[in-house]
């Protein structure tokens, strides 16, 4: 690898920077150095995801969170708790006018 001088803003400096250190922390975030998912107990998930433990209880007896159960024991993958989180967008009214639009335009009153 070459050396170069790479003339950058402070701004493009702060956005590499800001990506690098992005990148480096989803990896520690998913694996906990050994290769392995990240497991979180009942504790550690409800302070991850901001809920009171009794939710979070609540939401498993419910099979509303991805969770493991060992023995007597609850067990969460942090990744798989993000992509949880992640899936939980809430259409907007704009949306939501769109796809009625949508459904009536391709179901017509029939007579």
């Amino acid at each position: 690898m070459e050396n170069q001088i790479i003339v950058a803003s402070k701004q493009e400096l702060e956005q590499l920077i800001d990506n690098a250190v992005d990148k480096a922390l989803t990896r520690l975030g998913t694996l906990n150095g050994k290769g392995a998912p990240e497991i979180l107990n009942v504790e550690e998930a409800a302070d991850f995801l901001n809920l009171a433990m009794a939710t979070v209880y609540d939401k498993t007896s419910k099979n509303v969170i991805p969770h493991k159960k060992k023995g007597n024991k609850l067990y969460f993958i942090r990744a798989e708790l993000e992509k949880w989180v992640m899936s939980g967008e809430v259409k907007t009214e704009t949306e939501y006018e769109e796809i009625a639009r949508d459904f009536v335009m391709r179901n017509p009153l029939k007579r």
